[in-house]
């Protein structure tokens, strides 16, 4: 039986980001679900951690925005990483579901895909191609 093509879930934006206030540079993390929901901008539960030359990302799934205004649009998780130089490899995985590896340099001024996985899940967004 032919292997099933990934469906698209979500977008994974990459771009830098400057701290006037504390001086500090680094990258901002957006994770964005395809999906749009009618009723609330849910927020995405996930687990980033960073381990030497490797950022993780485990999605848990979705949970209702704290703040209950009706609005629609897709869920959204944003992460904000300072101090990211050179290349590092991102793991983004489902809890108990699929994974895909990108690998990525970061500069303070832009983020370059390097590499990817086959196709997943998920669409890694980055401010340059290489």
């Amino acid at each position: 039986m032919p292997q099933k093509k990934a469906e698209l879930e979500y977008h994974l934006k990459i771009f830098p980001y400057t701290d006037e206030r504390k001086g500090e540079q680094g990258h901002v993390f957006e994770l964005i679900t395809v999906k749009e929901f009618k009723t609330f901008k849910y927020d995405i539960l996930v687990n980033v951690s960073v381990d030497n030359d490797t950022i993780y990302f485990t999605i848990h799934g979705i949970s209702p925005p704290q703040f209950s205004i009706p609005e629609h649009g897709p869920a959204t998780f944003t992460k904000a990483v300072s101090n990211l130089r050179g290349t590092y490899d991102i793991i983004v995985s489902k809890l108990n579901g699929p994974q895909t590896t990108y690998t990525v340099t970061f500069t303070p001024k832009k983020t370059v895909l390097k590499g990817r996985g086959k196709r997943s899940f998920i669409q890694l967004e980055t401010t340059h191609k290489e």
